[in-house]
C-alpha cells in the first residue's frame, strides 16, 4: 500500500470514534489533497554509508568554492591540479603526509619543467583544497600547513609605454579594433568583464558602467571621453542585432569571446610591432598611469576591483624616474 494511503487511514481510524461520516470524509478528503504533493517515505534507522572518497571530497570542495563565487577557470585550477595529485598520490586523503606533497611536487617539476612560479601555484591549490578539509573536520592534520611556499623570481610586468600606446591605435584596421583598445585602456575591466557587457549596459550620459567582477562582486567603471567616441562611432555601425558590446565583425556576429578578443590584440600588436600585447596589460597600464598622476591606492584598487591594497601595488610599475624624482625632493 502506498504510504499515504496508509498515513490517511492510520488518521481515520484515530479520529473516527470522534467524527460523523460525513466530517471523517473531509478529513480523508483533506488529507489525500495535501499528501498528493508530497514523497513520503518510511523513517530508517539504517546506518548510511557517507561516500568520502578522495573523488568524492574534491567535489565538494568544488561546490563550496563555487558557491562562495570563484569563477570557473579557478575552480577548473582547483579541480585539475588536485584531481591529479589525488590519482598520483593514490591514498585516502587523511592519510597523505607534507611528505607525499613535497615528493609529489619535485616529481612534477622533474617530469614536466615547469617554473617555480607555476609549482607554487599548484600547491596553493593544495593549500586551500587541504586547508577546506581540515575546516570541515574530514582530515586531521592538515599536510600542507607544514609545507612551505616555492621561491621564484618575480619578474617586472611592464606597462605599455606611451609610444607603444599609439602605435597600437595606429595599427588597428577596424573601428571595432580601435573601440576595443581604447575601452580596455579606459575602463582597466578583465576581459572576462568586457565579453559579459552588453550595449544597454553603457551609460553614455553618466560615462560610466556596472560590471560583474570577481567574486559575482558588481563595480562601477568609469570610462574617457574619447573611449566614448570611438564606442559611439563603433556601435553606430553595427546592423547586427546582437546586445553584446563588442561581436565578431563576420556575420553572424556573436559576442567576441576572451579568445576572441586576445587574438585580435595579439594580431594589432604583431602589426604595431610591439610585444607581449593581450588585454590585462591595459590594466596594468591604467593602473600605473593613475598613480603616477597622483592617484590614492584605495581610489586605484576600487577602479579596477581589488579587495586588496597588496593586489594594486603588484599592477602597479614603478617607473625608476619617478623614484629617483621623489627621493629628490623629498631627501634633501
Amino acid at each position: 500500500m502506498d504510504l499515504r494511503s496508509t498515513i490517511i487511514n492510520a488518521v481515520s481510524s484515530a479520529v473516527c470514534s470522534i467524527l460523523t461520516s460525513e466530517q471523517l470524509q473531509a478529513v480523508q478528503d483533506a488529507l489525500a489533497l495535501q499528501l498528493n504533493a508530497y514523497e513520503v517515505q518510511s523513517r530508517t534507522t539504517e546506518v548510511a554509508v557517507i561516500d568520502n572518497t578522495p573523488d568524492d571530497l574534491l567535489r565538494k570542495f568544488i561546490a563550496t568554492k563555487r558557491i562562495e563565487g570563484k569563477s570557473e577557470a579557478t575552480l577548473r585550477r582547483y579541480h585539475d591540479a588536485c584531481y591529479l595529485m589525488i590519482h598520483t598520490v593514490c591514498r585516502p586523503m587523511h592519510e597523505i603526509t607534507t611528505y607525499d606533497l613535497r615528493y609529489y611536487l619535485a616529481a612534477y617539476k622533474s617530469q614536466r619543467g615547469v617554473s617555480n612560479r607555476t609549482l607554487d601555484g599548484i600547491r596553493r591549490c593544495f593549500s586551500s583544497f587541504f586547508g577546506w578539509l581540515s575546516a570541515e573536520g574530514l582530515i586531521g592534520r592538515n599536510p600542507c600547513a607544514a609545507l612551505a611556499q616555492i621561491k621564484y623570481t618575480k619578474t617586472i610586468k611592464k606597462p605599455y609605454s606611451a609610444p607603444e600606446m599609439e602605435r597600437l591605435k595606429q595599427a588597428c584596421t577596424s573601428i571595432r579594433d580601435l573601440a576595443l583598445l581604447e575601452f580596455l585602456y579606459a575602463s582597466g575591466c578583465r576581459v572576462s568583464e568586457v565579453v559579459r557587457l552588453n550595449r544597454s549596459d553603457i551609460n553614455f550620459l553618466a560615462r560610466d558602467a556596472v560590471v560583474l567582477g570577481k567574486g559575482n562582486k558588481e563595480r562601477t567603471i568609469y570610462l574617457t571621453p574619447v573611449a566614448l567616441m570611438h564606442l559611439t562611432d563603433y556601435l553606430n555601425t553595427r546592423t547586427d542585432s546582437n546586445p553584446a558590446l563588442f561581436a565578431s565583425v563576420k556575420a553572424p556576429h556573436n559576442r567576441l569571446s576572451k579568445a576572441g578578443i586576445e587574438t585580435a590584440l595579439k594580431t594589432i600588436g604583431k602589426r604595431a610591432g610591439v610585444d607581449n600585447v593581450h588585454p590585462h596589460r591595459y590594466r596594468r597600464t591604467l593602473a600605473t598611469n593613475l598613480l603616477d598622476r597622483g592617484a590614492n591606492i584605495q581610489d586605484v584598487a576600487a577602479i579596477l576591483g581589488h579587495a586588496d591594497l597588496k593586489t594594486t601595488q603588484v599592477y602597479c610599475y614603478i617607473s625608476q624616474q619617478n623614484v629617483q624624482a621623489a627621493y629628490r625632493r623629498y631627501a634633501a
